[in-house]
């Protein structure tokens, strides 16, 4: 029997954008859908889940962001962005949040390889 067609976003995670007491407009979705496809091909190839929900600011004027990303192997990264004006720079900041965290945890785990002990004897 035949395995079933996996299409690239089964294979790449799901991402999920949503609002909380906000509205979140078509294009706002497709540009946080994009982004966060760079990233997660970007890092580990590719996340298991990218959540990204959007809000009213804590202090109530403006947007706030969280972007919750789970990359496996119980790896969980979020970010959290505010801007008194504009949605979409209060997602660029929670995602740089989350970028940063990412390759840090990338960095940590191929920098804890085993040294080889034959190359380091003939230095």
């Amino acid at each position: 029997m035949a395995a079933p067609d996996i299409d690239a976003t089964e294979r790449e995670g799901r991402i999920i954008v949503s609002g909380h007491q906000t509205d979140v407009g078509e294009a706002l979705r497709s540009h946080a859908t994009e982004q966060a496809t760079r990233l997660s091909a970007k890092y580990f190839n590719g996340a298991e889940d990218i959540t990204i929900t959007f809000s009213p600011n804590s202090k109530g004027a403006g947007f706030g962001c969280n972007v919750r990303v789970h990359a496996g192997r119980n790896l969980f990264f979020d970010g959290h962005g505010e801007d008194p004006r504009n949605a979409y720079t209060a997602f660029s900041m929670a995602l740089e949040r989350v970028a940063k965290q990412l390759r840090r945890q990338k960095r940590a785990l191929r920098e804890d390889k085993p040294v080889n002990a034959t190359k380091e004897g003939l230095l």
